[in-house]
């Protein structure tokens, strides 16, 4: 009744076979409520789209430029490509479905190319935050405040989105060998194993639960009136908790997704697995993570370059070296560790060659690591200069090296 009333505009044959279409949706690929009514809202905004353009709406008589004319004013009212683009997969599974039935012989879709999405990288919380969130955050005592804590652990340490969460049942958790039963999207359920630590947080929760709410509803996680959590809930007192740690400007349970996601490809975690933990069906909607590992390494590099763990030994031959060109040659050596990190010991030698020409500065830097040594040696009219020089040979020279340790 909700989809039909929905579609009052449309002719009685249309509403048929669109009716047709969104009971396929419901009954035969197992979409949410939530899903089949953006489908068939996503069709009446083009049904109202051409009324408005065109004074009348066929379904069957659609053309490519009329769904390329809508891409164009849905832009143009401010819809992001993915909201556009989530728009024409509802009409191409339509399009789809009326080829399959022969109601249409061509699809007006088939060469019409959505605008391209943007991939932000996904928000997510560093480990150090985590730590602080669950080992110095105050939830509250008794049953409410073990089972907020609770909530927060079970999304970081499973990656399961809010709506499985909310939906765990008590028979979804098997402690004897460690597994959630998961119900994802399009009821596709899926195991996930979890940890001691957090088994044993479970069993706590349980206990304390059972004795405060004898009489409740079969859900896992409940209010204190024993009935299952709704999402506004869940929302919130993660957003309140996350709020306590990190100033990021999203805070939600999905935060915690990515959390998840960013820290098992991080500790090498294979792709494949990832996106079988999360309910993914394409693993190129995992990807989107490796980019946030990459930033992670990159920053963990830039912290790294900024301390010399390396023995620097800086040697100057007739001259005492300023503490200020001291700091230089150690800035400089450090960038060394980017291109090979056992870096044992570094000797730095400057002396002052030809006293009576103007590129007299000679730095010679010889590094030393386990299985060998690398030298470089320029002569400049400084020694800041002749520095650079040497480890930018010195650079290339390790990344030979490497590449050849690779290839035997």
């Amino acid at each position: 009744i909700l989809f039909i009333h929905s579609l009052h505009d449309f002719r009685c044959s249309d509403i048929m076979l669109i009716k047709s279409f969104l009971d396929y949706l419901r009954y035969e690929r197992n979409y949410s409520e939530k899903t089949v009514l953006a489908y068939s809202e996503d069709i009446k905004q083009l049904q109202e789209f051409a009324q408005e353009e065109y004074g009348r709406f066929n379904p069957l008589e659609v053309e490519a430029e009329l769904i390329r004319e809508w891409i164009v004013s849905l832009m143009d009212r401010g819809y992001t490509s993915t909201s556009v683009n989530r728009k024409l997969s509802s009409l191409r599974s339509f399009y789809k479905y009326l080829l399959r039935q022969g109601e249409v012989t061509k699809d007006p879709l088939c060469k019409i190319t959505g605008p391209k999405n943007k991939k932000p990288l996904p928000v997510f919380l560093k480990e150090s935050e985590m730590n602080k969130l669950l080992d110095e955050t105050d939830f509250g005592e008794g049953f409410k405040g073990y089972r907020d804590r609770l909530i927060i652990e079970v999304f970081y340490a499973t990656g399961i989105r809010l709506s499985e969460l909310i939906g765990l049942d008590d028979k979804d958790v098997d402690f004897s060998a460690s597994l959630l039963k998961v119900t994802g999207k399009r009821n596709k359920q899926r195991l996930i194993p979890f940890g001691d630590e957090l088994r044993e947080l479970m069993l706590g929760y349980i206990n304390i639960r059972n004795e405060m709410i004898p009489e409740r509803s079969e859900a896992f996680f409940v209010r204190e009136n024993g009935e299952r959590l709704y999402k506004n809930l869940v929302y919130n007192l993660v957003k309140r908790n996350l709020s306590k740690v990190v100033t990021l400007k999203k805070r939600s349970p999905h935060v915690l997704r990515h959390t998840f996601a960013t820290t098992m490809l991080n500790n090498d975690a294979e792709l494949g697995a990832v996106k079988e933990l999360l309910g993914y069906e394409s693993i190129a909607t995992t990807e989107i993570y490796t980019h946030a590992k990459k930033c992670i390494n990159k920053l963990i590099q830039e912290l790294k370059n900024k301390e010399v763990s390396m023995d620097v030994r800086i040697q100057s031959i007739h001259f005492d070296a300023s503490e200020q060109l001291q700091a230089f040659i150690q800035k400089k050596v450090s960038k060394l560790e980017k291109y090979y990190e056992d870096i044992k010991k570094v000797e730095v030698s400057l002396k002052v060659v030809k006293p009576e020409v103007a590129a007299n500065k000679e730095a010679g830097i010889k590094i030393l690591i386990p299985n060998g040594e690398f030298y470089a040696s320029k002569v400049c009219d400084t020694f800041e200069e002749a520095i650079d020089l040497d480890v930018e040979a010195l650079e290339k020279q390790l990344v030979k090296y490497k590449e050849k340790q690779r290839s035997k």
